[in-house]
């Protein structure tokens, strides 16, 4: 019974991404959506559309897995 290194980064590689996905990467999505509204520029509305869709979905996945995780994953 070893201690695996790769594994745990895996691991840890996992929660990171799925942490900055659903955690700080919706607060970027809004943002970015945010800022394409007020840039006045030619098809900025749909750019800012896709990525509020983009925001709410994420959301949604959250909520999701938070719910739903053990069911989903087997955890």
């Amino acid at each position: 019974m070893g201690f695996d290194l790769g594994a745990l980064g895996v691991a840890i590689a996992s929660v990171l991404v799925v942490g900055l996905l659903l955690g700080a990467g919706i607060p970027l999505v809004y943002a970015l959506a945010i800022r394409s509204i007020e840039s006045q520029r030619a098809g900025s509305n749909v750019i800012a559309g896709l990525l509020l869709s983009l925001c709410a979905l994420l959301a949604i996945a959250g909520i999701v897995v938070i719910v739903f995780g053990k069911q989903l994953f087997g955890i």
